[in-house]
């Protein structure tokens, strides 16, 4: 039973193919609940390709990540009153990392709210 009701989602993504799982996964996440979604990532081309998938009807803003992308994603969590992240449970360096990659692993040590990671 979920006990809070899901307004804003953040879809922190690079450009590997978990996290466009957890896109796609995120997005149909925000048309269930008619929320808002955040994307947050370092560089701009990946986040010109993935807004060319949002669905009609949903509320995104994106934005480029500045400084260390865990710390980043738990202040923005924070910061913006998020109520789910929606990630891939690790990333580019996924061989450095094994099961489940460094930021996502901060990420979930250290946001108050739910993260659903994607594999």
């Amino acid at each position: 039973m979920i006990d809070r009701e899901i307004h804003k989602i953040l879809i922190p993504v690079d450009d590997s193919k978990m996290s466009d799982r957890a896109f796609d996964y995120g997005m149909e996440m925000a048309k269930l609940f008619d929320a808002e979604v955040h994307v947050k990532e370092k560089g701009a081309a990946v986040l010109g390709r993935l807004m060319k998938k949002v669905p009609e009807g949903v509320k995104v803003r994106q934005e480029i990540l500045l400084g260390s992308p865990e710390v980043m994603i738990a202040l923005t969590a924070d910061d913006d009153g998020t109520d789910l992240i929606v990630m891939g449970s690790s990333g580019r360096n996924s061989f450095s990392s094994m099961f489940l990659g460094s930021v996502s692993y901060y990420t979930v040590h250290h946001v108050k709210c739910p993260v659903l990671l994607i594999k």
